[in-house]
């Protein structure tokens, strides 16, 4: 009967030291240990470029339309990199802009208005199509 007592006993030390272990708090039991210098570095450099990525691509699709006090931005065109034609709406008149980077010029004072929501979202369709083409075509030429 000893002998069962002190298997019994023996079980239950176990189980105890084992309930004991899973109860304390290990800070940093799964943290990477070996993360040297160089690997945070490139995980940062990583991270910041992510942020410079979704900055640019917010930037070239502007979902929103700017309006500072009666002015406002409907509708805009890319025509190079530092060129656009923009049609903007000041006190009830829309104006179509040549904008580059030196100089804005007026290039007519629309008759009729723009309607806002038919061309936001077909600048928003077509500039998804461009992106969408020039990176198929770019897998492509690899």
């Amino acid at each position: 009967m000893s002998a069962m007592a002190q298997t019994d006993v023996g079980k239950n030390q176990i189980v105890q030291e084992t309930i004991a272990q899973e109860s304390s708090v290990q800070v940093g039991k799964h943290a990477n240990t070996n993360l040297d210098a160089g690997s945070m570095i490139v995980s940062l450099l990583m991270v910041l470029v992510l942020i410079v990525i979704s900055a640019l691509i917010l930037k070239k699709f502007q979902l929103t339309t700017k309006s500072v006090s009666g002015m406002k931005v409907i509708t805009s065109l890319s025509l190079g990199p530092k060129e656009r034609l923009v049609v903007v709406e000041v006190q009830n008149q829309q104006l179509l802009l040549g904008v580059s980077g030196q100089q804005i010029t007026l290039l007519k004072t629309l008759d009729e208005p723009i309607d806002v929501d038919n061309n936001t979202v077909n600048n928003i369709n077509t500039s998804w199509l461009k992106f969408l083409t020039k990176s198929s075509e770019n897998n492509d030429k690899k």
